[in-house]
C-alpha cells in the first residue's frame, strides 16, 4: 500500500520545499539565506568527508584481510551516510536539511565506533604478539 504512493511523495518533496523556503524567506529575509548558505557549506564538508572515507575502504578492502575487511564495510556505510546526507545538505530547504540531520544522527555512535576498526575498539591496555627469549652468549665483563 505505502509502495503505491511512494513516487507521489518522493515528487512532493521539491514542492513542499519550495514552499516551505517561500513561507520561511518572507518570515526571515536574508537570515533564512544565511541558513541555505550554511546547509550548502555543511554539505560540501560531508560529500568530502565521505569522499576520504570510501577511499579508506577502498584501500583497506584492497588488502584482503577479513577483520580489515568487516572494519571497512562499515567505514564504507559511515562514507554512504554522510554521502546522501551532504547531497540532501546541498538541496536548499528547510526538509531536506531535517532529513539530513536524521540521516547523520540517527544510528548515533553505534556505526561510528564500528567505523573506526576493532583496533580502535578495544582500549584495555593488552599488545598482543609473540616474544621468545633470547640468551645473551657473549661473556661480560664485571
Amino acid at each position: 500500500m505505502f509502495l503505491r504512493f511512494l513516487p507521489l511523495i518522493v515528487l512532493s518533496l521539491p514542492v513542499a520545499e519550495l514552499l516551505l523556503d517561500i513561507l520561511l524567506y518572507r518570515r526571515y529575509g536574508d537570515g533564512f539565506l544565511w541558513w541555505l548558505a550554511g546547509s550548502g557549506v555543511a554539505g560540501i564538508w560531508l560529500l568530502l568527508r565521505a569522499r576520504d572515507a570510501f577511499g579508506a575502504a577502498l584501500r583497506t578492502l584492497s588488502g584482503g584481510d577479513a577483520r580489515s575487511m568487516a572494519a571497512s564495510l562499515w567505514v564504507l556505510l559511515a562514507g554512504a551516510r554522510a554521502f546522501f546526507a551532504g547531497l540532501l545538505l546541498l538541496f536548499p530547504g528547510v526538509l531536506s536539511d531535517l532529513l539530513a540531520l536524521v540521516i547523520v544522527l540517527l544510528p548515533g555512535r553505534a556505526i561510528q565506533t564500528l567505523a573506526q576498526g576493532p583496533a580502535a575498539a578495544a582500549h584495555d591496555g593488552v599488545i598482543e604478539g609473540e616474544f621468545r627469549e633470547v640468551k645473551d652468549e657473549t661473556p661480560r665483563l664485571r
